[in-house]
């Protein structure tokens, strides 16, 4: 993104596989205990910290997002002087997260939500699905009209387009 073409972002984090590492012992991979995303946003795909708002809600597998953890993104969005927000989010439950946010915004919201997150953890997985992801959700919010989606594989899906990514 040149500075001319930059948009201001709030980067919500609440975990899943894309901010996870692999656990030999366990099998299976383990979320972080906070995130690695902004730094690989501003190495790779140029996001300056300046127009990039940070907010860490959670470090979960999303079969462990909860109600309260909802409406603390929704009070993340709602509380941010940004209108553009991308949710990192693991895949088994992203779309019952978005589904959640789109009935909880206000009617007449300016908002434009992207969730995203991977099949593979950004860190320690080459190639992986994290970083093409991170990418195309930005590049989504440019040209949506205000709402909740969920960006995956170069796909934009509504909330109700599917009920999960497995």
């Amino acid at each position: 993104m040149s500075q001319s073409q930059s948009i201001s972002v709030q980067l919500i984090i609440t975990g899943g596989t894309i901010d996870s590492y692999y656990d030999i012992d366990q099998c299976t991979t383990v979320p972080r205990e906070s995130t690695g995303i902004p730094e690989f946003l501003e190495k790779y795909i140029k996001v300056v910290s300046e127009n990039l708002e940070v907010r860490e809600i959670c470090m979960k597998d999303s079969r462990d997002i909860n109600d309260d953890d909802i409406r603390e993104v929704l009070d993340a969005i709602l509380t941010s002087s940004q209108t553009h927000h991308v949710i990192t989010h693991g895949t088994f439950t992203v779309f019952d997260t978005a589904r959640s946010l789109s009935g909880l915004l206000p009617d007449g919201h300016e908002q434009v939500i992207v969730l995203t997150g991977a099949m593979w953890p950004l860190d320690g997985f080459a190639p992986n699905d994290a970083g093409f992801n991170l990418g195309f959700a930005l590049g989504a919010l440019r040209n949506q009209q205000p709402g909740v989606y969920v960006a995956f594989n170069g796909e934009l899906f509504h909330p109700d387009a599917r009920s999960g990514l497995h």
